[in-house]
């Protein structure tokens, strides 16, 4: 992965050179971070817990999925619908609903699904028609669709026992069936969502390669890189039971294609390849993200007491962690706050869903938070690899004078489950992560202040107020009800809109309005407002269609919020 934190490093500096040739002089404060061995959920990755249900069943317990969280330390369960009923028939609406139940229960409980869908649970049991696997394709479509957040992927099934596509009656365990399911996952499912195959020769066969996928093929949305693994006889013999067809290639084959592609399953039988050693050294050449905590329970046993079973835990999928930083103490508005965070991942993975990593300053009154999203994507942080951001951020004016914690955060990109911790990634340091707003704290503290200095700044990278400051939202209280933002109506919004807060107390409001570079665009004062609910008419005819900042201050505090013009 040398070129990949090359890469990294590099595109980072063209990035900023055009903009601070000097920059490299500024005094820095560096912080070193203290690394953690403690277990913890992170979206996406880890054990999980296998629950399946035969058609039109019951749907999944609310308080069993809180455990599977709360108790047992999960993100993940694998839901495996049995769909007997309606092999020669469309999904009923009470099976759509049962589906979408299960969603809303996950979603409620904070964590997401490994998915799959199968006919039969033995080696003679009927699936279905090709026929019908591509309808029933059809009309999950919606559900996916909407779904999206708590689906982490997908995996292939539907042909044969378990959908492990080895056995079919209907004759489908054929190359051009098995890539006609493929495509028609690929098909339904959101464009930002994989799929995976049970072993590589499916997928070298489905797609007539040879080759691993390549970086720069990885995450472009093509089919191939669209496709991961999961082997459910991890370890249980020379060639997995038949997983691989040439051992040493496929394995050969599969440690580079699962750096940029999802591989898990689970353990199924106890055998000479299952102890600590090699399990650990499979694990890590394969870049595991995810297994069954539940089986082979004869496997997993011996990897407790063998006393690799934390070890395991740690590392499936990804665990970044902090090494130090260097940050800028202080910084005046209209100037940039220079960010150099060095990180390692200390996992065997990458994260293989979108993940926006930023940057945000919160007020020390914990009311006010600024973020700016940074130009990365963590799915390049591979398993190892040491990662260095540098980048200075422009502080607009209308980020007020103060002290501010520094902090990063990658929340799910989902606007459903961006304000919920559950779906932030944590990283495994001693007294950096913040429960209640899923952030890690940079241990660092900025002065903003009109004499406090800083550096150039590219125009697209500047702090703008974030839409979710706490989990019930973003528009928070300052301290003494001063003010309050509602939002405004309509919003986007067509030549004028109306704000609508409330104040404490009576007082004037200072109503400023900002462009997403920062620049003050209108302004006014709102003499001697009374206590209680107030509306602001906005006319944007003058200016150009965009997002636009606006800032609502009294005499002992402020408040922010964002527009949408379309013009």
């Amino acid at each position: 992965m040398m070129f990949a934190r090359l890469r990294l490093r590099v595109c980072a500096l063209l990035f900023l050179l055009p903009f601070f040739a000097g920059a490299l002089l500024a005094q820095l404060h560096h912080v070193v971070y203290a690394p953690s061995d403690s277990l913890f959920p992170n979206p996406e990755r880890g054990f999980y817990s296998h629950m399946e249900v035969q058609a039109e069943g019951s749907p999944l317990s609310l308080n069993t999925l809180r455990g599977v969280r709360n108790t047992k330390g999960q993100s993940l369960i694998l839901r495996l619908y049995y769909l007997k009923a309606f092999r020669a028939s469309d999904l009923s609406q009470a099976q759509l609903t049962l589906m979408e139940t299960d969603f809303s229960r996950m979603r409620e409980a904070g964590v997401k699904c490994i998915l799959r869908f199968a006919y039969s649970q033995s080696e003679t049991e009927a699936d279905a028609p090709l026929a019908t696997v591509l309808r029933h394709l059809d009309q999950m479509k919606p559900l996916l669709e909407t779904n999206r957040d708590v689906i982490a992927v997908v995996q292939a099934g539907f042909i044969g026992a378990w959908g492990e596509w080895y056995y079919s009656t209907n004759g489908l365990n054929n190359t051009n069936d098995r890539r006609s399911v493929v495509t028609k996952i690929l098909e339904v499912l959101p464009a930002d969502r994989m799929t995976q195959v049970r072993t590589p020769n499916y997928k070298q066969a489905i797609f007539t390669i040879t080759d691993p996928l390549t970086e720069l093929q990885a995450y472009t949305g093509i089919p191939v890189a669209r496709t991961g693994h999961h082997n459910d006889c991890f370890l249980a013999s020379y060639d997995d039971y038949g997983t691989y067809q040439d051992t040493s290639a496929d394995k050969a084959y599969l440690s580079e294609d699962t750096r940029f592609t999802p591989m898990g399953g689970e353990t199924c039988a106890s055998s000479q390849f299952s102890g600590c050693t090699n399990a650990l050294k499979e694990l890590a050449r394969m870049h595991w993200t995810y297994l069954n905590a539940d089986y082979n329970s004869y496997v997993l046993a011996g990897w407790t007491s063998g006393g690799c079973m934390n070890e395991v835990k740690r590392r499936l999928g990804y665990r970044f962690q902090f090494i130090d930083g260097q940050y800028t103490d202080s910084v005046s508005q209209g100037l940039g706050l220079r960010v150099q965070i060095r990180l390692v991942n200390r996992g065997w993975a990458a994260p293989f869903n979108l993940r926006p990593v930023r940057l945000v300053l919160v007020k020390d009154d914990d009311t006010t938070a600024f973020g700016a999203a940074l130009p990365v994507d963590p799915r390049f942080w591979g398993a190892g690899d040491t990662v260095d951001l540098d980048f200075s951020i422009g502080v607009p004016q209308y980020v007020s004078s103060g002290q501010y914690q520094l902090m990063l955060s990658m929340p799910d990109p989902a606007e459903a489950l961006a304000p919920r911790p559950e779906y932030a990634i944590r990283l495994a340091n001693d007294s950096v992560w913040e429960w209640g707003s899923g952030r890690n704290s940079l241990r660092h503290v900025v002065t903003v202040d009109p004499a406090g200095g800083g550096e150039a700044y590219p125009d697209s990278l500047i702090f703008k107020p974030l839409e979710s400051l706490t989990s019930v939202g973003w528009n928070a209280t300052i301290p003494g009800d001063a003010i309050r933002l509602h939002g405004n109506y309509p919003n986007p919004f067509n030549g004028s809109t109306r704000i609508v807060f409330s104040v404490g107390r009576r007082s004037p409001v200072e109503f400023q309005v900002f462009d997403v570079l920062g620049r003050l665009v209108q302004a006014r004062t709102l003499s001697d407002m009374s206590p209680g609910r107030h509306e602001i008419p906005f006319d944007a005819a003058q200016l150009a269609g965009g997002v636009y900042f606006y800032r609502l201050a009294v005499h002992n505090g402020h408040a922010t919020g964002r527009i949408l013009y379309l013009k």
